[in-house]
């Protein structure tokens, strides 16, 4: 399964021609030149009087493209390679200055929204690399995409048609290490570019791939996976036990927590971490902050997030001090609450935000992964409370539902969907 897309912002300034023409790369941005109410791609603009900056020109194409996109999603029309198309202009909208490049993939986005040939197309491994997310032209985007169908085969028994060429080019404990190192410190003031979501959709894969769930026809260096762990411990916060990224240099970095690559390294390698209490503390500490260094999302719960939090906890919960675990019982109904009153929907879908959610199928993934994972649906798991829930039968066929009248147009092609289905204890209707 790949990773969602999750949306880190900055302030940015370029001239309109970069952004429209195509030919002109956007200029590093200069202290005295960031507008002081620039608040990033969520801004919102009063319709009465247009915005004029290039930025919010292209966060109103981007809105105005994904709602066409959901849209169509909502209404049963499948279509891969729109949704890649999305998912890397969301990148490069909110985590690099590439004008040029987002200017072509908001026009490849569009034809692909509008050409009947995208309905129903399907994602197919390459024989050139043996690599999977055709529509995507980076790395690692075809990475994860490459790993959930490699996973998909396993769960089936069955292995690649070709073989993995496209993991050579870290295949080497010097050549993962720097391609790791590289993406580890991001200095967007200097090269415009913020490294923070492809180090954490690159990690997650490989710990997957390399640690976890080694391919059986592919040979991984003898010393890649020491290297990766090498990697893991020097990208980790002392003072907070959380995973972080870098920003300014290597040799004098700003550590930023993040709640997304901690959750991923942590569950990905099963709970086996040192300093619980430590990572439990700092979850509870971030409950009101922003993500990535926090639990919200514009002020909001956000089923995604909610998830990644639950998780730990479940995974640290023997680790846990009684206050802890007071504090987090407290957190977990606060959050089932919202979960169920706020986001759930009288179909059986959860509520989407266009600008956080990757699609309609992502949307209902992480809602009932979180209730999954705090065992709603099964009292034999539920390891916070010995209460009773008794609606709980009635909201899992309804969510059932849903996603098996949706399951063919799902905008992942359906890996979300069935993996929602096993959250609910339930078979993939392939």
């Amino acid at each position: 399964m790949k990773l969602p897309f999750r949306r880190y912002t900055f302030p940015v300034v370029v001239t309109a021609a970069a952004l429209f023409s195509g030919s002109t790369s956007a200029q590093p941005v200069k202290k005295d030149q960031v507008d002081s109410d620039s608040r990033g791609v969520r801004v919102e603009y009063n319709n009465e009087k247009p915005p004029t900056d290039p930025e919010a020109a292209c966060t109103r194409q981007l809105n105005h493209l994904r709602h066409q996109l959901f849209t169509l999603e909502k209404a049963g029309r499948n279509n891969i390679p729109a949704h890649q198309i999305l998912a890397e202009a969301e990148w490069l909208h909110s985590s690099t200055r590439d004008y040029s490049r987002l200017a072509n993939r908001l026009a490849a986005l569009r034809t692909a929204i509008n050409d009947p040939a995208s309905l129903d197309a399907v994602d197919e491994q390459s024989e050139a690399d043996g690599s999977w997310g055709r529509w995507y032209t980076e790395w690692f985007l075809k990475l994860s995409a490459s790993y959930a169908r490699i996973d998909a085969l396993r769960a089936r028994g069955e292995q690649p048609k070709y073989p993995l060429r496209f993991l050579d080019c870290i295949n080497s404990p010097e050549q993962l290490t720097a391609h790791l190192d590289r993406l580890l410190v991001s200095n967007p003031e200097v090269d415009g570019i913020k490294h923070c979501r492809e180090l954490n959709e690159t990690i997650s894969a490989l710990i997957r791939l390399i640690v976890r769930d080694p391919p059986t026809n592919y040979s991984f260096h003898p010393q890649l996976k020491a290297a990766l762990l090498d990697f893991l411990e020097k990208a980790r916060n002392p003072k907070t036990g959380y995973w972080c990224a870098w920003y300014g240099t290597a040799a004098r970095p700003r550590r930023v927590d993040d709640l997304s690559l901690t959750f991923h390294i942590v569950s990905y390698l099963k709970g086996g971490i040192s300093d619980w209490p430590k990572v439990l503390d700092t979850t509870l500490a971030i409950k009101d902050k922003t993500y990535p260094a926090g639990w919200l999302s514009s002020g909001h719960y956000l089923n995604h997030n909610n998830m990644d939090v639950v998780e730990l906890f479940r995974l640290g919960w023997k680790q846990a001090g009684p206050p802890q675990r007071d504090a987090m019982r407290v957190e977990i109904r606060k959050m089932l609450a919202w979960c169920l009153h706020d986001s759930l929907q009288p179909d059986g879908s959860f509520r989407v935000f266009e600008d956080e959610d990757d699609s309609v199928e992502t949307s209902i993934y992480f809602a009932t992964s979180f209730l999954g994972r705090i065992a709603y649906f099964d009292k034999s798991r539920r390891f916070w409370t010995d209460e009773d829930f008794p609606d709980s039968a009635e909201v899992k066929k309804s969510i059932s539902g849903f996603i098996r009248a949706h399951f063919a147009s799902g905008g992942e092609g359906g890996h979300y969907y069935h993996g929602a289905l096993e959250e609910l204890g339930e078979t993939d209707p392939r």
